[in-house]
């Protein structure tokens, strides 16, 4: 059965890219980029480098605290590694269903010596701190999305503060899931990483929302009320669009989430453009930073042949 996969997984392989290709083909389809234009000049070259940038440090955020997560089950990986696992598993989350960034972390952390049930726990783990962070965050932009019933975002924060006071429960209730399941974890950490992946996916909310701030200032929003604006609103969008988990990456969703979140600021020609721009900006990033780690990785791999491709410390 080993041996039958072992050949099967050239053709497994081809069939996600192509998969992935796909959804992120429908998901350009889906806009209507003609709003983007007024971003499409020299004034604002600055502010779209700036938000790539931003965008960036968010995704390499966004990478530590998954890999602090894997670390509290007992599984500290190398940067480059963790970087390999989660980027190209990122990158399937633009095929429709959750369930596909999931599979492809577990593939290829199985590299590494990492069993699936870490790898699993780990990804609801960290899809728990990634919604209950970015709600945090978004409550920033709750009056503008919600009006009056914004308040119930600031609920999250609790439960926030709870993993940072108790984060060993964390440990404890993955345990109690594998065991569910019929399924052991190999290790449950004391819960001190995971106070670095709550830490870790807090920072990668704020530093992301300033790519779509800044893109706000090149659209000539004042900056105040844009920062506010444009770091709830982009933290609330996306985790609201995740949970439309038939579409990728919840496209068409999070830029009418956004455009909504924006109304006050800008006409709603300027919101749409913001909301796109802000798509093309996470997408071309994604892509440059998984395709630079798959290049480091191979060329690590070249250097030393005999090492495997993920090893552990």
């Amino acid at each position: 059965m080993t041996r039958r996969l072992a050949r099967l997984r050239p053709l497994l392989t081809a069939v996600l890219v192509v998969a992935i290709l796909a959804g992120v083909w429908w998901t350009v389809r889906g806009q209507d980029w003609s709003v983007a234009r007024p971003l499409v000049t020299g004034h604002a070259v600055p502010y779209l480098l700036a938000a790539a940038g931003c965008n960036i440090v968010a995704l390499l955020c966004a990478m530590r605290s998954w890999a602090s997560t894997l670390a509290d089950l007992g599984h500290r990986l190398p940067n480059l590694a963790a970087a390999r696992i989660y980027f190209v598993g990122v990158l399937a989350k633009y095929v429709p269903g959750r369930v596909w960034v999931v599979v492809t972390q577990a593939r290829l952390a199985a590299d590494a010596g990492v069993p699936g049930t870490a790898t699993v726990a780990a990804f609801l783990l960290n899809v728990v701190v990634m919604l209950l962070t970015g709600l945090v965050v978004g409550a920033l932009a709750g009056p503008a999305v919600l009006g009056d019933r914004g308040w119930w975002l600031l609920a999250p924060a609790a439960l926030v503060v709870a993993l940072l006071a108790w984060p060993g429960v964390v440990g404890r209730l993955a345990a109690v899931g594998a065991r569910l399941v019929r399924r052991d974890l190999p290790a449950v950490g004391t819960g001190t990483a995971t106070r670095a992946a709550v830490g870790w996916q807090l920072a990668c909310w704020l530093v992301s929302g300033l790519h779509l701030w800044l893109l706000l200032m090149a659209l000539g929003a004042p900056p105040g009320p844009a920062l506010v604006a444009g770091v709830g609103g982009f933290a609330l969008a996306t985790v609201l669009s995740t949970l439309v988990v038939v579409v990728p990456d919840g496209a068409v969703v999070r830029e009418v989430l956004i455009a909504v979140a924006l109304v006050g600021l800008l006409p709603a020609t300027g919101a749409g453009a913001a909301a796109i721009a802000s798509r093309a900006v996470c997408l071309l990033t994604e892509l440059a930073v998984a395709g630079a780690v798959l290049l480091g990785a191979r060329l690590a791999r070249r250097r030393h042949p005999d090492r495997p491709p993920t090893p552990l410390p």
